[in-house]
């Protein structure tokens, strides 16, 4: 079989001799040889047979096409088929993909093997590096947009890169998966099908293009798109963004109530005695106050119940608590959650019919294992946040903390979720126009989310970076290698449209992640968060000290 060569001045590919080979990617910008011998593969997963993906081995065609390069493969009993054609466009070679099953699908991949780059660069969790000291055979996959927040991956060579992309405006559920090999690394990108999955045919395209220069290219290449196609607003411009939030450079987050113990962390009057402390320390004008755990009973115990905890102080130690910071300058954010409903809620009959229901009729909500049988015990459903009676009640919700609490601004957690639902309105669309509701409900307030997505980025002008809680998790210690970093690619892309903040569960500065954490936290450029777990938790400390200096050149950066 003679070989296909495709070139767009940036990028080459040479497929064949064989079928399903590539002899070559060939960086055209740098000269750089990207993948020598290498593969590439398609394979079926169907909801039924979730744990036996489909092999599509085998070759019915492999051919020049006026586009391109086609392929027909088939699976082994040639039951389901895909055509892939591969096209030269302005945008890098373009890759088509139209699967005829002869039963429903679930999920399309298509796999390239043996990419010859120093490390993968992907923005999702917060921005990650995956390095050449990945141990082989190791695989990470993440989902989009709840997991990989932008459609792209970067494999940066020398004087440039790789890139894998797409660019669909409709939350279309994909998914990445880099796995460590012999020879470099494997690629895998995946189309889903919408829910629900009664459809026996899948399409979808991307593209495969190089560039020159550093990471920023590309990256700032899709911001472009992004902006274009999202409708985004620099944050100056936003309306959604109070003149003050652009002020702000610090996060003191107090916990109140917890859940393994009926002593609270902090009660209200332990936080006025904090936030008079704090101002010793930094301009309260330029701190955001926020206070999870302060309803009853801890973070979601009653939600979207979120009166004032009694063990705490109460209604009236509450309205103290916001009245004295106000008067010494400080912004206040009440913690709340996006969708939580929790089973003891009276509303709880009334939304069951609006409750996330996943793409294999799976109901969804938030659990943890509690008795240590690798079974999570379930905490509280989900609400489509699509669904309008739900955006009624929080409406009132949230008007009660910003009109009779005072509430400068409200956190609403798990803003990052995407679920491919199965049955209610788009949950990816409805979670986008429910913030924006409550933002057009009340424009004086700030309102901020848990991670970022492309999806959800025009709702979010302020936002808790995700990834760098759980520091083992980004950083993924094995032995002594540090392969899995944090990496500012995420916060490059969507920082002209949101200021980004630690998150909620970032460790205090005694803790003895702190100092990685903290590293990885000044490489992202996030606004910093003392989170104080205790009452008795020190507001002095040499890390305390070294977040204040950051906080401090972020503020000259802006300027």
């Amino acid at each position: 079989m003679a070989r296909i060569t495709l070139s767009t001045g940036r990028i080459s590919i040479t497929f064949g001799p064989q079928p399903l080979a590539i002899a070559s990617i060939v960086n055209e910008a740098t000269g750089e040889t990207i993948l020598r011998s290498g593969t590439h593969e398609v394979i079926l997963r169907l909801p039924r047979r979730i744990s036996e993906p489909v092999f599509l081995t085998e070759v019915v065609s492999f051919e020049r096409s006026p586009a391109g390069v086609r392929w027909l493969l088939e699976d082994h009993d040639h039951r389901h088929r895909v055509v892939l054609e591969a096209s030269e466009t302005p945008d890098g070679i373009r890759i088509d993909a139209h699967v005829q099953a002869a039963v429903p699908v679930w999920l399309l991949e298509w796999r390239i093997r043996d990419l010859g780059a120093r490390e993968i660069v992907l923005p999702a969790l917060g921005g990650q590096s995956l390095g050449s000291r990945m141990p082989r055979d190791t695989t990470l996959s993440f989902k989009y947009p709840f997991w990989w927040n932008a459609q792209f991956v970067l494999a940066p060579g020398k004087g440039g890169g790789f890139w894998l992309r797409t660019m669909d405006r409709d939350p279309i559920f994909k998914l990445v998966r880099v796995k460590r090999t012999g020879a470099g690394f494997q690629l895998a990108y995946g189309i889903e099908a919408t829910a629900p999955l009664v459809a026996t045919t899948l399409s979808g395209s991307w593209y495969l293009d190089c560039y020159r220069g550093s990471w920023r290219v590309p990256t700032e290449m899709h911001r472009a798109w992004m902006e274009g196609a999202f409708g985004l607003l620099p944050l100056a411009k936003n309306p959604m963004a109070p003149a003050w939030s652009h002020d702000i450079d610090f996060v003191l987050e107090l916990w109140g109530m917890g859940k393994e113990t009926p002593v609270p962390m902090h009660t209200f009057a332990q936080m006025e005695s904090r936030i008079k402390a704090f101002r010793k320390l930094h301009d309260p004008r330029r701190t955001l106050l926020y206070l999870p755990g302060f309803a009853e009973h801890g973070i979601d115990s009653r939600a979207p119940r979120y009166n004032p905890g009694e063990a705490l102080g109460g209604r009236d130690g509450f309205l103290r608590l916001v009245d004295l910071a106000h008067r010494l300058g400080y912004r206040v954010m009440p913690h709340t959650n996006a969708l939580c409903l929790t089973f003891e809620h009276p509303e709880y009959e009334r939304f069951r019919e609006a409750l996330v229901v996943d793409a294999f009729g799976q109901q969804q909500g938030w659990a943890l294992d509690i008795d240590g049988d690798w079974l999570a015990e379930p905490y509280f459903s989900y609400v489509n946040p699509g669904v309008k009676a739900w955006g009624d009640l929080m409406e009132g919700v949230i008007g009660e903390l910003v009109r009779d609490y005072g509430a400068d601004a409200i956190f609403l957690d798990q803003t990052l979720l995407a679920f491919n639902v199965s049955r209610g309105p788009n949950f990816v669309t409805g979670m986008r126009e429910y913030v924006q509701r409550l933002q057009n409900a009340f424009p004086r307030t700030l309102f901020a989310g848990e991670g970022l997505h492309e999806q959800v980025v025009a709702a979010l002008p302020f936002a808790q970076i995700h990834g760098i809680d759980s520091i083992s998790e980004v950083h993924g210690l094995e032995g002594r290698a540090r392969w899995r970093q944090a990496h500012p690619v995420s916060t490059t892309l969507f920082g002209p449209y949101t200021h980004f903040c630690a998150h909620l569960l970032t460790r205090h500065p005694e803790h003895h992640f702190f100092p990685l954490q903290e590293a990885a936290y000044e490489r992202l450029g996030v606004i910093p968060a003392l989170c104080l777990y205790s009452h008795t938790q020190p507001l002095e400390h040499p890390g305390t000290r070294r977040m204040l200096r950051r906080s401090k050149d972020l503020r000259k950066g802006r300027s």
